[in-house]
């Protein structure tokens, strides 16, 4: 196998898609029932017809072009890096089409009577690539090597894990700290499964990206990566232990206009989060092309660092900035209607613990934010001056309509630009006053607003707040991630959107509508997972829908 960091594929794979003209057994169902499905996918289908997918997919060309990092358990970079490492490595479990918890490395699972330990049964004959077992020391030093390294994944939170040992040669128990209602979805789900005889070795893990890195257990490997094209190369593992793969090899290649590039069959899908027109989508409403929408579950905030020495520390600034936002401008000027504005209880209307009383606290009002500032021992006619960091990444028109919309108010922005890298370091640094930074996961499991906003939380990143404390937040965060019934979460997670809209560390602006289109006659089997997948990202690209070419369950279509 060639190294993978090499990047000579990229010429060959360009060619190629500039000539294309195109045109298991089933697992055994877990004792513990996952949680509920929704009674509809999140993704429709176009009404155009097309003509029926291969019986296996040879190539799916995908958008590359951006740097997501090596796609190592510990070298990749926020949702899309994640989603390049997932198929080289496996989870215990995973989710399909209608965000079901199904049986992935472990077959069967159950909880104690106290729900404080989870036990797993793992399949037989499961290998890594380069053809060792996959055992239960495997499982067990994952999570330890997580815990002790404190690395990895950043939306699992593992320091919830007390102990994980061997039961036995084919059964794990996890045990926690506490009762917690979110551990399938945000712990067992994301966290990688690594190979003991690789990784025990390796000391700093952020360092290793060597070949031994992108050994796994998955379902595809990595054969070519380069980082200054942003392109991906995998190839299926066809000794995967559901069988050989649905779509045999997946090529994220460097992409200029994505439209043009899937009329002209240079690629075989393309996704957006905003940025979509009725008039980029028209080409793609007739066979052999699709369009598959769902509500938004990534969203783009300001984040404001309250212990800045900045206006912004000040409540009544900030609830003057939220009277002063025009939330619904922004989603009809710059998203074209496809999305919905930010709640500034800061879950969108896509996650089944939104709580709609927190979405109206703010109705636009240039008035009230100047009477708020006043209160706050600004002069009528004062300028009040903060800066906003933000990604040259963004849409330029977000920052020019911000700095439009806040100046009716008297409050002057000034600009603070920096690439995307630089401004994911300076977040979780705290090394900024006003913050606009986008990221998804927002659909998934709500005890993320317990890891971005509660001062008790160790969670670092790009979405964590600055300088926050609220005591009665606090307790409600602590509290809710142990209860285990929906309707008694739900009433705490409701009044900790409520406080969070009237403290304000953060102001959601909008919620991006999700749109894949795709050519139906090379794949038509694309979805969007209600809440996410790996612990909640909202994007096309699940591993499971690759692996089967179908909605649910695991076996592969077209396999005997």
């Amino acid at each position: 196998m060639s190294h993978p960091n090499r990047p000579s594929f990229l010429i060959l794979i360009v060619i190629a898609g500039l000539l294309a003209a195109c045109a298991a057994p089933t697992a055994t169902p877990a004792p513990v029932a996952p949680e509920a499905a929704p009674t509809a996918p999140a993704a429709a289908p176009a009404s155009s017809t097309a003509a029926p997918a291969p019986a296996r997919v040879k190539a799916l060309r995908l958008v590359g072009g951006t740097d997501w990092g090596y796609p190592s358990p510990f070298g990749f970079n926020r949702g899309p890096g994640y989603t390049r490492a997932s198929y080289i490595f496996d989870t215990l479990v995973w989710r399909d089409r209608f965000g079901q918890t199904i049986p992935w490395l472990a077959t069967e699972w159950r909880v104690s009577d106290d729900n404080l330990t989870w036990t797993f049964t793992l399949r037989d004959g499961v290998k890594w690539h380069d053809g060792k077992p996959l055992t239960v020391e495997d499982v067990v030093f994952s999570y330890q090597y997580f815990a002790k390294t404190g690395s990895g994944w950043f939306m699992a939170p593992i320091s919830d894990v007390a102990s994980v040992t061997a039961v036995g040669e084919r059964q794990v128990a996890i045990k926690l700290k506490r009762p917690f209602a979110p551990f399938l979805t945000t712990i067992a789900e994301p966290v990688f499964i690594i190979p003991k005889h690789i990784w025990e070795k390796v000391e700093d893990p952020k360092k290793f990206t060597g070949p031994e890195a992108v050994i796994g257990s998955g379902p595809y490997k990595l054969i070519q990566y380069s980082k200054a094209e942003g392109a991906y190369l995998y190839e299926a593992n066809d000794d995967y232990f559901l069988g050989k793969p649905y779509v045999q090899r997946l090529e994220f290649i460097p992409v200029g206009d994505v439209a043009l590039a899937l009329a002209n069959r240079q690629i075989d899908a393309f996704d957006k989060f905003g940025g979509v027109t009725d008039e980029m989508l028209a080409p793609f409403t007739k066979a052999p092309f699709r369009i598959g929408k769902a509500p938004g579950e990534w969203g783009m905030n300001l984040y404001f660092n309250l212990s800045a020495q900045s206006p912004i520390a000040d409540v009544r600034v900030r609830r003057a900035i939220a009277h002063t936002v025009d939330r619904d401008a922004l989603v009809a000027r710059l998203l074209l209607g496809f999305g919905e504005p930010g709640s500034p209880g800061g879950l969108p209307p896509a996650n089944p613990f939104y709580n709609p009383a927190a979405q109206t606290v703010y109705p636009h009002d240039v008035a009230q934010a100047k009477a708020l500032l006043r209160e706050a021992d600004y002069a009528e006619g004062q300028a009040v001056t903060i800066n906003l960091t933000y990604s040259t990444s963004d849409n330029p028109r977000l920052v020019e309509m911000l700095a439009a919309q806040l100046a009716e108010a008297g409050i002057a922005l000034k600009p603070v630009p920096m690439d995307q890298a630089a401004l994911d370091a300076a977040a979780q640094a705290g090394n900024y006053d006003m913050l606009l930074v986008g990221f998804g996961g927002l659909g998934g499991d709500p005890d993320q607003l317990r890891r971005n906003f509660a001062s008790t939380s160790k969670t670092v990143g790009f979405s964590r707040a600055r300088g926050y404390a609220s005591a009665e937040f606090d307790k409600l965060a602590d509290e809710q991630v142990s209860l285990l019934d929906f309707a008694a979460r739900k009433a705490a997670l409701d009044r900790m959107q409520m406080i969070l809209a009237q403290d304000l560390p953060a102001l959601p602006l909008y919620y991006t509508a999700r749109v894949v289109v795709y050519n139906a006659e090379v794949f038509d089997n694309w979805y969007f997972t209600p809440g996410g997948y790996g612990g909640g990202i909202p994007m096309p690209f699940n591993k499971h829908q690759f692996i089967t070419g179908l909605e649910t369950g695991l076996k592969i279509k077209g396999a005997q």
